[in-house]
């Protein structure tokens, strides 16, 4: 599973102290507390199992990196404001740089700006993986190449959250495609910081 998601939101870093992980009978959720900027996602699933790649899950046997990334990470000056669209298109231009810059050529990136029906702004992204990338056998003992990376990410304050998974080449794009918008909209925004506890029993009652 590392060599799949090598190239997988480059810049993430791992599970921090001011993230947490909590799981329910039909779905796993990531919270989310940082100064000013509160909340959680939470992804439909009933089979759920982490890697040994931080915030790399694997649910319902769907490969799944989760992102969530301060706007700092790749603004140069943070105090410019800009609306989610343009926010979305810097963090996708920047991505994609460091990718044909210093990994691979010609991604053949392309992405589009599509709403939820929560009327979520969203950017759905997807990139081509080099010819020859090496086969992948997943928990079920599919053994195909992978063929794209496809990602949905939106804003939520000072940061961009994502949910990124890849296209097998015995896979349908576009019931991957739909995964990753339904689940999006599983964002859940908050003023205040979230309190795991109370949170873990309302899920769970």
């Amino acid at each position: 599973m590392k060599k799949l998601f090598l190239l997988i939101f480059i810049f993430y870093s791992g599970l921090t102290n001011a993230q947490r992980l909590l799981g329910t009978p039909k779905s796993l959720i990531l919270v989310y507390n940082y100064p000013n900027n509160h909340f959680y996602i939470e992804i439909n699933g009933v089979e759920k199992s982490k890697t040994d790649r931080e915030n790399v899950f694997i649910i319902d046997n769907r490969p799944i990196q989760i992102l969530a990334l301060n706007k700092s990470k790749f603004l140069k000056d943070t105090v410019l404001e800009f609306s989610s669209i343009d926010l979305m298109k810097i963090y996708i231009n920047w991505e994609i740089d460091y990718i044909e810059n210093n990994l691979f050529k010609n991604t053949n990136n392309k992405y589009e700006f599509l709403k939820t029906k929560k009327g979520r702004d969203i950017a759905f992204w997807t990139y081509d993986m080099p010819t020859g990338e090496p086969e992948i056998v997943t928990d079920s003992t599919r053994k195909t190449p992978t063929l794209k990376q496809m990602f949905v990410i939106t804003r939520t304050k000072d940061f961009i959250v994502g949910l990124n998974s890849p296209l097998f080449g015995n896979e349908k794009y576009d019931e991957i495609k739909e995964y990753l918008i339904t689940n999006i909209d599983g964002l859940v925004e908050s003023d205040n910081e979230i309190d795991i506890y109370e949170l873990d029993k309302q899920v769970n009652k």
